[in-house]
């Protein structure tokens, strides 16, 4: 069983590969969820299926390719990991670039991410949509 450092290890390797199965496997069965959805029209709340979980990245892979990602500080408490970090994303649509800070809460439990709430700047993606 992975530890939450490297949960939130492979998570990342998953992200910056663009791999939403492999990022839906790490997850378990239902996982809290609080991010804005990929076209940033709203926020997606509730619980959330591994299968509901590789949707939405797989949305946002087809939006936005990531050409950049940097985690400036993981902090971890027990289960609880933060990550406070940036990411250059290209829009496939138009080709503009889109450089947006984040901050991630993931929890970990046995093994699985049990619970993630992604924090973006979505001043910096509407601006790009605009």
């Amino acid at each position: 069983m992975l530890s939450t450092v490297e949960v939130v290890q492979v998570f990342l390797a998953r992200l910056a590969a663009q791999d939403a199965p492999g990022i839906a496997r790490l997850c378990a069965p239902a996982v809290e969820w609080e991010a804005p959805d990929p076209n940033g029209a709203r926020w997606s709340l509730g619980p959330r299926t591994r299968r509901e979980v590789e949707s939405w990245f797989l949305t946002l892979f087809a939006a936005f390719e990531l050409e950049q990602l940097s985690a400036r500080r993981l902090v971890v408490d027990g289960g609880d990991a933060a990550v406070i970090g940036s990411a250059r994303w290209r829009v496939r649509a138009t080709g503009d670039p889109v450089q947006v800070r984040f901050a991630s809460v993931i929890s970990v439990h046995l093994g699985e991410i049990e619970q993630y709430w992604h924090l973006p700047d979505t001043l910096a993606v509407t601006r790009t949509a605009a």
